[in-house]
């Protein structure tokens, strides 16, 4: 940047994990005069987002403390923070030890990612500043230079480029029943929304649609809220997340390819691998993690859709695992039969008598089978289709054409350097985004490791001295 321009201004839309890092970053690296607005709607959201904004010491983080920095460059940052709060954190039921092999509460890694935010604000360079603002961002305007928003309060800030780190949304609504239904006190259609935990505690019975990780969430917590009720889990596979289990690293590759069959081929590589080693699949697995962007950009589009209509649910629940701890607590509510799995399709809820009646049609058969509970909390993942999601601002992006859905509807088109495609293919010079919006692009997008680089990269990228020359050069790739 000229030391004779004016103060820039960035603004950021969202501070979950992957907003606030990014404005982390922008304030350890801005040497000129800059100004940062990160808005997020939620207060107590701030600087956690919804994974690390919940009070339940139940609930905690998937992957070990040894790799949950939020500095790619330095990997033992937030096992140092928890060492140095040890008595603390043993306090919690489920901690018995803050090492790099610990799991520990996400809500203790929300109270690092807030002082990450802090401490890089103490930091900054004179005349760089953060600005935090509560409130909802309604629409933005493209305009000569830059980009006007217009928050929900009324205020008007002005940006010369602005970042949606947008995150998850709430999951979409299963079939099977009317919009009535949908608006009904015995539906929780946002299982992240306010009262879900009191509205079930009184009940003697539930339904958790999906058996993904928001389940597991919601069946430890309710176990440990003293729930005596019986809690229904219904998934169309019957698939269920698999336990982390220590063990030796595995030499193991998949040569990326383009070809077709490439999904194909990788599975049985994969398998033989497994089966001519007796390596455990966890291994094998984690051996593709620093790869597994590359894997799947080098597919073609069939490809892909070939992945997701086959794979993508063995692959979520044995990618994204529990915590040992929690694993072993959520076998045990199966086996006290408080847990109840049903596998198969959802046909249909009618609301009877003061309950949901629910009918399922099991996995391979055609006949189904019926049902009852008080309350059904929709626990099947975050809507990734924008063109469905109930977001204001997400409509009036689409209404101008400013964004669009990838070729997936996983997320959002966007260029390598994080700048958002427009409906015309080109490559923004104003509008960035990273982590969950990628995921049509790069699949592994939404854990701390994969987020926690593109924060620092797309930092850099907005601080650019030529920003015009880069976009430039971004719009001319999209296009070819």
């Amino acid at each position: 940047m000229n030391p004779a321009s004016p103060p820039q201004t960035i603004a950021i839309v969202g501070a979950g994990f992957s907003g606030t890092l990014v404005a982390a970053h922008l304030l350890s690296r801005a040497k000129a005069p800059l100004t940062i607005h990160l808005i997020e709607r939620e207060r107590s959201r701030f600087a956690r987002g919804v994974a690390y904004s919940t009070t339940e010491d139940c609930h905690l983080l998937n992957v070990p403390a040894g790799n949950m920095s939020a500095y790619p460059d330095d990997r033992e940052h937030f096992l140092r923070w928890a060492q140095a709060r040890v008595a603390e954190l043993l306090d919690c039921a489920c901690v018995s030890e803050v090492t790099a092999a610990a799991y520990l509460p996400r809500r203790a890694y929300g109270d690092y990612i807030a002082e990450v935010l802090d401490e890089a604000e103490r930091g900054a360079a004179p005349g760089v500043g953060l600005e935090r603002r509560i409130d909802e961002v309604a629409s933005l305007k493209v305009e000569e230079g830059g980009v006007g928003l217009r928050l929900a309060s009324g205020t008007q800030l002005r940006a010369d480029r602005v970042v949606l780190a947008l995150g998850n949304f709430r999951p979409g609504d299963p079939s099977g029943a009317d919009a009535a239904f949908y608006r009904s006190a015995r539906y929780r259609g946002d299982p992240w929304g306010p009262d879900v935990l009191e509205r079930l505690l009184p009940t003697e019975s539930c339904l958790l649609v999906g058996s993904g990780l928001t389940m597991v969430d919601w069946a430890i917590t309710l176990n440990q809220a003293g729930y005596r009720g019986a809690i229904h889990v219904v998934s169309r596979r019957g698939l269920w997340p698999q336990r982390h289990k220590p063990g030796a690293p595995a030499a193991f590759g998949i040569e990326p390819s383009g070809q077709v069959g490439a999904v194909r081929d990788g599975l049985h590589s994969i398998r033989a691998f497994i089966r001519n080693t007796g390596a455990d699949w966890r291994s094998v697995i984690d051996a593709l993690r620093p790869v597994t962007q590359t894997l799947w950009k080098s597919l073609g589009l069939p490809e892909q859709r070939r992945f997701l209509r086959h794979l993508r649910t063995f692959w979520d629940c044995h990618r994204h695992r529990l915590a040992p701890g929690i694993a072993a607590r959520l076998a045990a509510m199966r086996d006290s039969g408080q847990l109840v799995r049903h596998v198969g399709r959802i046909r249909s809820f009618r609301e009877v008598g003061g309950q949901v009646e629910v009918t399922i049609r099991p996995r391979g058969s055609d006949q189904s089978y019926v049902f009852n509970v008080d309350t059904v909390v929709n626990c099947s993942g975050s809507e990734s289709d924008y063109r469905r999601l109930d977001s204001t601002l997400v409509k009036d992006l689409l209404g101008q054409r400013l964004i669009r859905p990838d070729p997936l509807a996983l997320g959002l088109d966007v260029a390598d350097n994080g700048a958002l495609i427009d409906a015309d293919g080109v490559a923004s010079a104003f509008l960035f985004t990273l982590g969950p919006p990628q995921k049509g692009r790069l699949w592994e997008t939404t854990a701390v490791p994969e987020i926690r680089g593109q924060a620092a990269r797309l930092a850099a990228e907005l601080l650019k001295s030529d920003h015009s020359e880069c976009s430039e050069e971004s719009s001319q790739s999209v296009m070819e």
